[in-house]
């Protein structure tokens, strides 16, 4: 195999326009034979630097084309300017057997560059995250994976405890000349490039590996390895399984090697795999297979059956790829390198760096030029859905627990999830009339009641998933009753109600407390769907006015039952909330709300506007329950809840303000804990932070503008104001997504309660419609990679620009409106 690989790197090496590749020197003797030892060592030069990364993003070209994948940290070593590849094996890798899945971005991803192994790809655990890629890993780490350990091993305290593996340094990463690290992330510009020209040089010249005399067919013979689960997985059970307790009882080690018969470890495998590699496990070897690039069989241990059958040989799927070779599907994998290597970045998220942008003084922008922007978005993410018969979705970016970006197919998800492009596409629609936009909208949706029915069976699940508003069951039942109704589809809004009764469900195992992904999220969802269907609509400034594209409120209404249990379960958590918020107010400053940030997503600012939110549905209610009795007294119970509802939320909003009231001293009522607030001389860093919807004063100050018992407080109306003038004033968010750039802080200057700030709206409107207009709209992503989601990505934007020209057709999404009964700006 590596013989013929140093071939083919020897072909590739004199193809015009590439870099040269250095192979290992072999010394072949038939049956074994000798492979060259190499050493690390720094490059000499910047200049050295940037053509590792060109011949590393060319390496990626030609093992992305040959099928390689598992190409890790452990697989490559640097020496000077040469990436060098001292493991082939797996190369010519057939599809996993068992893998098929139905969603056509998942398929996309697993055929993609993606799969070779050397961009970032983090091992997320419960106590850390590991990057084992050849570009990015290779660092000293912990494992995100706990595993059997002896602890004081060599002494009478010796006992067997668990606890995770340490990593040390690997040899993949270039060093300076004065043997520093380097960066990957800065020099993502040089591994695209490389990428690029290899990936055309081998374009240009297929003809030189397909047919019996081609390069491709002298590896028909050759042995591959094929890596049908993570090493790591056969470690740990092997490891687990040799347990004292399970080595007196062999049925008892057997029912903790046939965990791999389940999903605990990655998708079900066929059962002849899972034989082979259970009877490999109990002779005490991690398992191995192998295939033949030329075959189709795959085997396990010697001497024994093939276990599987791929569809096509190895060297027929590799030829097949090379025959699909185009500038389309060359885009498509550039910008996977390019979001893969953005997962590394070191900027925290929701903390955006200051941006090199300025606003130029514009004028009102048109509604139909924000349309034919807004338009522009939309066609752009038809074009990215990666799309199968009835079903389509994308490839995105994931931030898990706010630290660390993962890209991957959609969830489900309103903020990084399908359900956000979709809603934003029938927002389209609805304005336009475009079929194909409704139609995408739908497709997207396609595995909405298979997520269902699987939550539905797996009810102990749910408080991990959540009801929180844009990272839970909230959100998703949000966004489908929307779709729904700009769609005038009664299946989704069926679908709706059944996400709906699955977030009051998450709310009663609901850990956290935000909107984004919490209990005041979830408390939100369920207020909105019963303001949707009692119409108890609040009314405040920046929900959509006319109803427009909702003919028959699909979905929305006529459920049994199903008011009383959203509004049951609405109490249950804003009960839970003014609990938190008592003991955060009055108790040490350790607790987990006082805990909390001061922002919107996950702070007491989105806390408090939640509870006044609900307040005001309450009142209405209670209030309409006293009218039909005719006296005051069938609502006082109500009423006073609501009055309890209504304090809890401004105690919470008045923490959120708190440190940045004039003069820097507390806030109303006393409370030190709020959010930062740089004063208008703070550096570009802290003006980009402040400017955040999710984590910034604009967020803080949105909650008091939209929320009215906030309002009414003139403390917290001058402050709210205030805020809102100096960050008008102030230059170029650093990106233009609703999360943390200009489309959020329209949000806030465009609110109806600030009538004053419309030079400011219309400056910032302006700047955001000339961003995409330019084709130099960026995202809230690491490095502005754009993607397709809600929060940080296109989706949002185009969603900035409707709620631009057309507030009174399109609802704000970031609170969480209707497309019913609210008036607007």
């Amino acid at each position: 195999m590596h013989r013929h690989f140093n071939d083919l790197v020897a072909w590739f090496n004199g193809l015009p326009g590439t870099v040269d590749l250095r192979t290992l020197r072999l010394l072949d003797r038939d049956a074994y034979g000798w492979v060259e030892f190499v050493a690390a060592r720094p490059c000499a030069s910047a200049a050295e630097i940037g053509t590792f990364y060109r011949r590393q993003g060319a390496l990626l070209a030609l093992l992305h084309l040959l099928d390689g994948t598992d190409l890790h940290h452990e697989n490559l070593i640097a020496v000077g300017a040469h990436p060098v590849l001292v493991d082939v094996e797996t190369l010519f890798h057939p599809p996993l057997p068992g893998s098929g899945t139905s969603d056509p971005a998942a398929r996309a991803l697993h055929d993609s560059v993606y799969r070779v192994g050397l961009l970032p790809q983090l091992l997320v655990g419960d106590h850390s995250a590991l990057d084992v890629s050849a570009v990015g890993g290779g660092r000293a780490g912990v494992s995100p994976v706990e595993r059997a350990d002896f602890a004081d091993a060599g002494t009478d305290r010796m006992r067997l405890v668990r606890r995770p593996g340490t990593f040390g340094e690997s040899a993949n990463l270039p060093r300076t000349a004065a043997g520093g690290p380097v960066d990957p992330g800065a020099h993502v510009d040089a591994l695209c490039a490389g990428f690029r020209a290899g990936y055309t040089a081998i374009g240009e010249a297929v003809d030189e590996l397909r047919g019996d005399s081609g390069l491709l067919a002298s590896f028909a013979e050759d042995e591959v390895r094929v890596v049908v689960r993570p090493t790591w997985v056969y470690s740990l059970l092997l490891d687990e399984s040799t347990h004292p307790d399970l080595l007196k009882d062999a049925h008892a080690r057997q029912r903790v090697l046939e965990t791999l018969r389940t999903e605990q470890f990655g998708p079900v495998l066929p059962p002849a795999v899972i034989d082979e590699e259970i009877a490999q496990l109990w002779a005490g070897d991690v398992p191995l297979f192998t295939a033949k690039p030329g075959h189709r069989d795959l085997r396990g241990a010697p001497g024994r059956p093939a276990v599987d059958r791929a569809d096509l040989p190895g060297t027929a799927r590799v030829a097949a790829k090379l025959d699909a070779l185009d500038t389309v599907d060359r885009q498509d994998q550039e910008w996977i390198v390019r979001a893969a290597m953005a997962t590394t970045s070191r900027v925290p998220a929701h903390r955006p760096a200051a941006g090199r942008r300025t606003l130029t003084a514009g004028r009102a922008p048109e509604p139909e030029r924000l349309l034919s922007a807004a338009r522009s978005v939309g066609d752009q993410l038809v074009s990215l859905a990666y799309r199968d018969g009835p079903r389509s979705n994308w490839i995105g970016l994931e931030l898990l627990d706010d630290r660390y970006w993962r890209i991957g197919p959609m969830a489900a998800d309103l903020a990084d999830g399908y359900t956000g492009p979709a809603l934003f596409l029938a927002q389209l629609a609805a304005l336009t009339g475009a079929g194909h936009y409704a139609e995408a909208a739908r497709t997207a949706l396609t595995p909405v009641p298979g997520l269902l029915e699987a939550l539905r069976a797996r009810p102990e699940e749910l408080g991990a998933v959540g009801s929180g508003a844009f990272s839970g069951l909230g959100g998703i039942a949000y966004a489908l009753a929307e779709t729904a109704r700009l769609l005038d589809d009664p299946e989704v809004g069926a679908w709706a109600s059944g996400a709906l009764r699955l977030a009051a469900a998450a709310t009663g195992a609901e850990p956290g407390y935000g909107v984004g992904a919490g209990l005041a999220g979830g408390l939100v969802a369920l207020s909105t769907a019963r303001e949707r269907r009692t119409g108890t609509g609040t009314g405040t400034g920046t929900g959509a006015g006319s109803g427009t594209g909702s003919r028959t409120g699909a979905g929305t209404r006529g459920v049994p039952g199903l008011v009383p249990e959203i509004v049951g379960a609405a109490r249950a958590c804003a009960d839970r909330l003014v609990v938190a918020v008592h003991a955060a107010a009055t108790g040490p400053a350790d607790t987990e709300l006082a805990s909390l940030s001061r922002g919107f997503t996950e702070g007491t600012a989105g806390i408090g506007w939640a509870l006044l939110r609900f307040a005001e549905a309450e009142e209405s209610a209670a209030g309409l329950a006293g009218e039909r009795a005719e006296d005051t007294v069938g609502g006082g119970a109500g009423l006073r809840a609501a009055e309890r509802y209504r304090l809890a939320g401004l105690s919470a909003i008045r923490a959120a303000v708190g440190a940045a009231a004039p003069g820097g001293g507390p806030g109303p009522g006393g409370d030190r804990r709020g959010v930062s607030a740089p004063t208008p001389g703070g550096g570009p860093a802290d003006t980009a932070r402040a400017s955040a919807w999710c984590r910034g004063e604009a967020g803080v100050a949105l909650a008091v503008l939209d929320a009215p018992g906030a309002l009414a407080d003139p403390h917290l109306a001058a402050w709210a104001r205030g805020t809102a003038e100096r960050l008008g004033q102030n230059g170029a968010a650093p990106d233009d997504s609703l999360c943390h750039g200009e489309a959020g802080l329209c949000e806030l200057l465009g609110h109806t309660a600030l009538p004053e700030a419309r030079p400011h709206w219309l400056r910032r409107a302006g700047a955001l419609l000339a961003s995409v207009e330019e084709s130099d709209a960026r995202s809230g992503a690491p490095d502005g990679v754009p993607h397709p989601g809600l929060l940080t990505g296109l989706a949002g934007i185009g969603h900035g620009l409707l709620r631009a020209g057309f507030p009174e057709r399109v609802p704000s999404l970031l609170l969480l409106r209707t497309t019913e009964g609210h008036q607007d700006r």
